[in-house]
């Protein structure tokens, strides 16, 4: 396991635009998966989703949750880990602005003006990570 602040996610990860993988527990106790835009800002990881989205109460319900980014292109390569998530509904327009920079660059497109328009209806979400571990397939797939 790597330590927290010794590690840079981007470092880790050669496609900085994909996605996070957020698994979390639903009300009934269930399992699940939401994938979400993401960005590292110091040691916290930072995503942003409409205010009455199920994530967001199911966060604030139990926010013990495990994450992952990791390429879906060989070689395999990425990180994973657990922490704990905080809604933040007064910073979802500032994560959100962050995110469609990160992810869209252009922003003149249609999503990029459609997100922005419904802004005021986003929360944030952080992780702060509790433990961390990369995997890197690199070595091994290189022939592949």
């Amino acid at each position: 396991m790597e330590n927290i602040e010794n590690m840079n996610f981007d470092d880790m990860i050669s496609d900085t635009k994909i996605p996070i993988r957020i698994a979390y527990l639903n009300s009934n106790g269930v399992p699940g998966i939401i994938s979400l835009w993401y960005v590292q800002i110091n040691d916290k990881i930072y995503c942003a989703t409409k205010k009455t989205a199920k994530i967001t109460s199911y966060l604030e319900k139990n926010p013990l949750c495990g994450f992952e980014i990791a390429a879906d292109k060989l070689p395999y390569k990425g990180i994973r880990g657990n922490g704990i998530a905080k809604i933040l509904p007064n910073k979802g327009k500032e994560i959100l602005d962050v995110l469609i920079d990160k992810y869209l660059g252009d922003t003149t497109s249609t999503l990029s003006n459609f997100l922005k328009t419904h802004s005021k209806n986003e929360a944030a979400i952080e992780i702060t990570p509790q433990k961390i571990s990369n995997y890197d397939y690199s070595q091994r797939m290189r022939d592949v």
